[in-house]
């Protein structure tokens, strides 16, 4: 399976991230490195509005249709060896998604397979700890746009997983209303944000030591690390392993929640297509490191789709292993 080029495709509810990349073992158990040949993320909102009626909207399915023609030519110029596509929350939820689906396997031939919230986890937090230096404890956490995953980790082994019913695309189309947001509208939004971590918070704190290390990725995670540093384009290295500081977290938040959309634009020169739910997804942030009781978080800019590779990876050596074996009967 080596040297063989694998492709994910991540169809989040917000963005959907396509990579191209090469799987080695790393240097302890079960851990990779991934040699990257493409990556690309096209912010396609397929969840907009879903929470209205339960259904994809027309207009959404047909962006996210063409984010995936283009990201099936990008595949086809690589020569890749295996596709694996993943659905998460959008997809999990609305009634129509069946015929989204049919019609993304109809005109680009690609098969989507969507997953439960615990499974998405499990594979958010492979890709989370890929190149990190496996902690002993870790509390996970991946801000999307339909939901939240939490993750408890040991030893690179997930004990607890929980999906919250907070997304960052929910939480914006219900109370980013006004532009300027309204003070009454963010105060709903944090007693909705509140009462769902609180709600989910207990278990986990049992599991905590001392040495329990908070991690998170996602764009809302990752664009407030470019924004303490003052990036004014995306820099993975600058970006992944950097620690944002509580203090860092509840700023930006008291400074970017009073603004217009306009306003909140120069604070986010490189990704102007979330400047309404960068607000909530801080919102979520900082109440999760208020209520976990953590100082810092470690950013990692992998996630899902690097986990979806590992996973992939991992099935296809098993097959490789299973063939070999059956070729050695005869």
């Amino acid at each position: 399976m080596n040297n063989k080029r694998l492709a994910a495709i991540d169809t989040g509810t917000n963005t959907f991230r396509l990579l191209i990349a090469e799987i080695q073992p790393g240097s302890f158990q079960n851990s990779y490195s991934i040699k990257e040949i493409c990556s690309k993320r096209i912010m396609t909102r397929l969840g907009e509005g879903i929470h209205d009626n339960g259904f994809l909207k027309r207009e959404a399915m047909d962006r996210s249709i063409t984010a995936l023609k283009e990201f099936n030519d990008i595949i086809s110029r690589y020569h890749v060896y295996k596709i694996s596509a993943i659905a998460t929350s959008a997809l999990r939820e609305a009634e129509n998604s069946d015929e989204f689906l049919e019609k993304v396997k109809e005109t680009t031939g690609i098969e989507i397979e969507v997953v439960s919230g615990e499974e998405e986890a499990k594979l958010t937090a492979a890709g989370m700890l890929m190149d990190l230096t496996p902690p002993e404890t870790a509390l996970m956490v991946d801000i999307g746009g339909g939901s939240t995953e939490l993750i408890f980790n040991a030893r690179r082994k997930p004990l607890l997983i929980r999906s919250i019913d907070l997304g960052v695309v929910y939480l914006a189309g219900k109370y980013m209303i006004n532009d300027p947001p309204l003070h009454k509208d963010l105060k709903h939004m944090e007693e909705e944000i509140l009462q769902k971590i609180n709600s989910t918070a207990k278990p986990f704190k049992k599991l905590f030591t001392r040495d329990t290390v908070f991690i998170g990725t996602a764009g809302t995670v990752t664009a407030l690390a470019a924004m303490t540093q003052n990036l004014t384009k995306f820099e993975h290295n600058k970006i992944h392993n950097f620690k944002l500081t509580i203090d860092n977290v509840k700023n930006i938040f008291s400074a970017i929640s009073r603004l217009s959309s306009n306003e909140r634009a120069g604070q986010i020169p490189f990704e102007p297509a979330r400047l309404d739910i960068i607000v909530p997804g801080t919102h979520i942030l900082f109440k999760l490191m208020e209520i976990f009781g953590f100082n810092e978080i470690r950013v990692s800019n992998y996630g899902l789709r690097e986990g979806i590779l590992i996973n992939l990876y991992n099935k296809e050596a098993d097959h490789q292993g299973s063939s070999l074996k059956d070729s050695g009967k005869n």
